[in-house]
């Protein structure tokens, strides 16, 4: 499908086991499963996850004398399972079953969100953009950026298939109406979209490209190879 609005608090949990459960979010790009943990319990983590909430633990990958902390807005890969436990809130993430091709090259890191620099991104017709995070780069990248509520953006497209999880705010997307926190957007890469709208508070996103680069082509300098969205 060219794109989906999934609004995961409309998706009922699935008792997994004591203290997690989980729910199906969407199949395409690639499976994409979210988890609950109740406070204090403890599950078996593994693959490339968002921390949507909460925080946890688990261990950093050198062994498990060493730990690391996980929390909301944290980017976590694990190649090999390890057992996390959930912090005095619990935990919530996000698991992208990528494909080998768009695994990392390294067996286990947590990106820390609070940790990296805010800069500008780089926009090649040098239009103004908004500052990022660059949480990971390579065949599988994440950007995590902060739209003004006086900011738009015009219509545009990416290369590659994208997958947004708002985290803070809500903006609108054309005509795809209205996200708001929680919720995750799809996008199949060639088709162009827009403009993007941030709610009266901003919005704040993470944005993962699924086979390259966060390459950004502004539809009436570049025609979208697959035309507008809307069509479709």
């Amino acid at each position: 499908m060219s794109w989906q609005h999934i609004r995961p608090d409309s998706l009922a949990w699935q008792p997994l086991g004591p203290g997690i459960e989980t729910r199906d979010l969407t199949t395409v790009p690639f499976p994409v499963r979210q988890y609950r943990m109740a406070p204090n319990s403890a599950a078996e983590l593994q693959g490339l996850l968002l921390v949507q909430s909460g925080a946890a633990v688990l261990p950093d990958g050198a062994g498990d004398a060493s730990r690391s902390d996980m929390l909301s807005g944290d980017l976590v890969w694990r190649a090999h399972p390890v057992m996390a436990t959930a912090g005095l809130d619990g935990c919530i993430w996000t698991v992208l079953a990528r494909p080998a091709a768009l695994a990392p090259p390294s067996p286990a890191f947590v990106i820390r969100a609070a940790d990296l620099p805010w800069q500008a991104f780089d926009d090649p017709a040098g239009r103004p953009t908004q500052p990022v995070q660059v949480l990971l780069e390579g065949p599988l990248s994440a950007l995590r950026t902060r739209f003004d509520p006086a900011y738009e953006a015009g219509e545009h497209w990416h290369d590659f298939d994208t997958l947004y999880f708002i985290t803070a705010g809500d903006m609108q997307f054309g005509f795809e109406g209205q996200y708001y926190t929680g919720d995750v957007r799809q996008v199949s890469g060639g088709f162009s979209y827009g403009p993007e709208k941030p709610g009266p508070q901003g919005v704040e996103f993470v944005l993962f490209s699924c086979g390259g680069p966060v390459n950004l082509h502004w539809s009436d300098l570049d025609a979208a190879p697959s035309g507008p969205l809307s069509n479709h």
